[in-house]
């Protein structure tokens, strides 16, 4: 490319934004699906819920650990579980998705800066491996030019034959 009367310009600033931008979303995105593994919605826990057979365990006040009798239905283990071991457990299926996704979105904000340091410092160890491969290429095109290029046999004012 031949830039005759035009200035270099430099396009590591938009580099650098692309690249902080792709760290952003990247840490968002791990961030969350890992929010999301650590804190699902259990199918087992929504059917106590929701079966009519585990009334008595959603009588239970929460947090009831010591003075709760295990059920008798299996389809109720997980449910009583659930409400046994947390002080503020949700009786009903729209609370507990509720608590579900503020117990997600809390770990979301307490590790996404851990994420993003992670991701940037990743991104950056790339940059630098890239930056230091496009050296060498550099650095060995220089140092062992090719004569099968007309244009730079021109260039250094050599022909083919004569020294």
């Amino acid at each position: 490319m031949n830039n005759a009367g035009r200035p270099h310009r430099s396009h590591w600033p938009g580099r650098c934004f692309r690249g902080a931008f792709i760290c952003l979303l990247l840490a968002v995105g791990a961030t969350w699906i890992g929010t999301s593994y650590d804190f699902p919605v259990d199918t087992r826990i929504v059917a106590g819920m929701n079966a009519p057979e585990c009334a008595p365990v959603r009588a239970l006040p929460a947090g009831s650990r010591l003075a709760a009798a295990l059920p008798d239905s299996d389809r109720c283990i997980a449910f009583f579980m659930y409400r046994t071991s947390f002080p503020n457990a949700a009786n009903d299926a729209a609370s507990y998705r509720t608590w579900v996704m503020q117990q997600r979105v809390g770990e979301f904000w307490q590790l996404l800066g851990y994420v993003l340091i992670l991701w940037f410092a990743v991104l950056c160890i790339v940059a630098i491996s890239a930056a230091t491969v496009k050296g060498l290429v550099r650095r060995l095109r220089h140092a062992m030019p090719t004569d099968a290029d007309p244009t730079e046999r021109e260039r250094r004012g050599r022909t083919r034959g004569c020294p």
